[in-house]
């Protein structure tokens, strides 16, 4: 459960346990509870049969302090079903399944995470797992809590170095001798960025930097102000 210190925009910076928050954790610390694994694109049938059966799994799980995993694939409401289920069972840390498929669908990612934050209490963590370095702003703005260094690792794994605002080929940059340690630095990096940003109530401007070297993140940007004023406005301080 997170205690919430302050708000810039629908940005969080709190406590969770002795962590700041928004934070980096370990994927291979995470215990999950079990669930029913399904793919992005399902029909929503299905997707609605495996979610009532991930929210059955999770009742009987007698840990609630383990993260319970929001399903529903492409599908708003079911996802919003799921975690308010998850969250009604006790669970006050979610994790998003699908998260690569998510940041391949923007407007999906943008419609299902908002949604999510806005039916759940606020000390209820949201995780989205293997979120690239550069997309951290931009997500901590919308609602998220906890990253993990899942795609750091992914990234070294596959000779690519991860900046706080590109992915280079380590091949043609050879900008760091240790790709693994610079990627876990980047990452780690950004997170205190981050977290300084919300402190000083400047989270947006960091968000439209990023944004600006990011073709991915500035889709977001778009749709969020265009979709979305009204959970922006919900947060954020008029002067």
């Amino acid at each position: 459960m997170i205690k919430i210190k302050s708000h810039d925009g629908p940005a969080r910076l709190g406590q969770l346990d002795d962590t700041i928050t928004p934070t980096v954790i370990d994927y291979k610390s995470v215990k999950k509870a079990e669930c029913v694994k399904m793919p992005y694109k399902i029909q929503e049938e299905i997707a609605e049969e495996y979610v009532k059966q991930t929210i059955e799994l999770a009742k009987n799980e007698e840990n609630k302090d383990k993260y319970a995993v929001i399903q529903g694939a492409q599908y708003t409401d079911l996802r919003v079903k799921c975690a308010k289920e998850l969250e009604k069972d006790g669970y006050t840390k979610l994790i998003f399944a699908n998260s690569d498929e998510l940041l391949r669908n923007p407007k999906e990612l943008l419609d299902i995470i908002i949604a999510c934050r806005e039916n759940l209490n606020a000390t209820t963590a949201l995780y989205f797992p293997f979120a690239p370095t550069q997309m951290l702003a931009i997500l901590t703005y919308i609602g998220i809590d906890i990253f993990d260094n899942s795609r750091a690792i992914y990234e070294s794994q596959n000779n690519n170095l991860m900046t706080t605002t590109n992915v280079y080929p380590y091949e043609n940059y050879r900008i760091a001798e240790d790709i693994l340690e610079e990627n876990i630095n980047q990452l780690n990096f950004a997170i205190k960025e981050i977290q300084e940003n919300i402190k000083n109530k400047t989270l947006r401007n960091l968000t439209e930097q990023k944004a600006a070297t990011s073709p991915e993140a500035m889709t977001l940007h778009r749709l969020l102000d265009k979709n979305h004023g009204d959970y922006l406005l919900k947060y954020t301080q008029l002067y």
